[in-house]
């Protein structure tokens, strides 16, 4: 491991933190990971995919396929899935969580891994998103002529989240989900739903110049902070808008990083701390993006791979980085990072906070 130490400045705007785990910096642990890494889990256990076989069509050279497997990190080695789902199953894990399950989906639809067996919650037009660590799994799924949420659990199966006309992204500990819909106003529009099943609707960013709602889709729900009960939804909107909404308090923030011309957050905490990728002021993708993150209450993020020339202290891509991107945040604030270099490999880091 080494340590990233935060610069100058952003230790200014950390320094009005109160209760923040990011005081001082970082350490970056590398994972040996074979493709891109997608989602965390809340203990860092880190699931992404990579190609598992490539064939190529005789007498057709130019037409060559490719198949893609899991690969999971568990916190101490990284194991590729291939064997549980076969070379040209084409499978994709989506999420993780505490307990090592994953779901996601691959060419015979969703699927469940848990303790090594991979289960099918069967249905039509089936698909999992996330999976909480009550081992309940969020999606989609076509009921009575209807696609809408579904929660599935393994040995309950699929059962409706009483959200018809509504699309699920994510799903808590406590059974929220966040998702969106378009309303009578044709605008796509974010919402929470408790467990019990009542929504409340997030509010949409407006357009500058017309004052209309313009469109909102969340990416992440927070964990419930245990001391306060802040629950927060991160997501974005048209036009490379993102956004933070706490439910308790119905706060709508939106971040902002001046200079960038293309800005997403990825995911938020229940600090209300969020993680994001940009491309940097004056700079051109794919070798100007960047990983983000927004300390709680600060709507202008610190950028997480700077070299901290104060310290001495090295950012975690190499002079070759592409696409460097956040990916996660989990509760204990670390950051899923990763990045590619110019000849297609990919390398995935976790930033711990340090106290």
């Amino acid at each position: 491991m080494k340590k990233i130490l935060l610069a100058s400045t952003a230790a200014a705007l950390l320094s009005g933190f109160a209760g923040s785990t990011y005081a001082v910096g970082f350490t970056v642990q590398s994972i040996n990971s074979p493709g891109p890494a997608i989602r965390m889990s809340g203990n860092g256990a880190v699931t992404g995919y990579f190609v598992a076989k490539c064939s190529t069509i005789n007498g057709y050279e130019r037409f060559t396929y490719c198949y893609n497997a899991p690969w999971l990190f568990d916190g101490k080695g990284v194991s590729k899935l291939t064997n549980k789902f076969g070379s040209t199953s084409n499978a994709m894990a989506v999420a993780v969580n505490d307990s090592l399950e994953l779901v996601g989906a691959d060419a015979n639809g969703a699927w469940f891994y848990s303790g090594g067996t991979v289960t099918r919650p069967g249905g039509t037009n089936t698909r999992l998103f996330a999976v909480n660590n009550n081992r309940v799994a969020v999606g989609m799924s076509t009921v009575s002529g209807v696609y809408q949420p579904v929660t599935y659990e393994n040995n309950t199966g699929l059962v409706p989240a009483g959200l018809p006309g509504k699309t699920a992204v994510d799903i808590n500990d406590a059974g929220m989900i966040a998702g969106w819909y378009t309303n009578s106003s044709n605008v796509q529009q974010s919402f929470i739903a408790d467990a019990s099943g009542v929504v409340t609707d997030i509010p949409n960013l407006v357009d500058a110049t017309s004052g209309t709602a313009i469109n909102c889709r969340p990416v992440r729900i927070s964990q419930a902070n245990a001391a306060t009960g802040q629950v927060w939804v991160a997501g974005n909107c048209a036009g490379n808008r993102p956004f933070l909404y706490e439910l308790n308090s119905g706060t709508l923030t939106e971040l902002s990083y001046p200079g960038s011309s293309n800005l997403s957050v990825v995911s938020v905490n229940s600090q209300g701390v969020a993680a994001g990728t940009a491309v940097k002021p004056g700079a051109f993708a794919p070798d100007g993006y960047t990983a983000i993150l927004w300390p709680a209450g600060s709507t202008t993020p610190i950028d997480l791979n700077v070299t901290d020339a104060l310290n001495g202290t090295q950012a975690f891509s190499s002079g070759t980085a592409w696409n460097v991107h956040s990916t996660d945040i989990n509760e204990a604030g670390t950051v899923l990072t990763g990045y590619n270099d110019t000849s297609g490999n990919f390398y995935t880091f976790l930033l711990h906070p340090t106290l």
